[in-house]
């Protein structure tokens, strides 16, 4: 079962989100395209975000919270995903 982790400067929820890459698109000779400027290796991967609940510029960056963080997104790629 995974635990709740709070932030070590306010003592407010970690929380994240699953964000997706913006994809631009041109118009070339009438037609709607991709604009390839913004592709590349992992570019259209999505992501977690992790961040404090109360303030997104706090400090998260520890040990621990990294270490729970990655056990997370790996419950929520394989679990929670699928079901959205």
């Amino acid at each position: 079962m995974l635990e709740n982790k709070t932030c070590k400067e306010c003592g407010h929820d970690i929380v994240f989100s699953y964000e997706t890459p913006t994809k631009s698109f041109n118009i070339v000779d009438g037609r709607i395209v991709r604009d390839d400027a913004w592709t590349g290796p992992h570019y259209d991967d999505p992501e977690l975000i992790f961040y404090c609940s109360n303030n997104k510029e706090h400090d998260i960056d520890h040990e621990d919270i990294i270490k729970w963080s990655d056990e997370v997104e790996v419950i929520f790629l394989s679990c929670i995903l699928q079901t959205l």
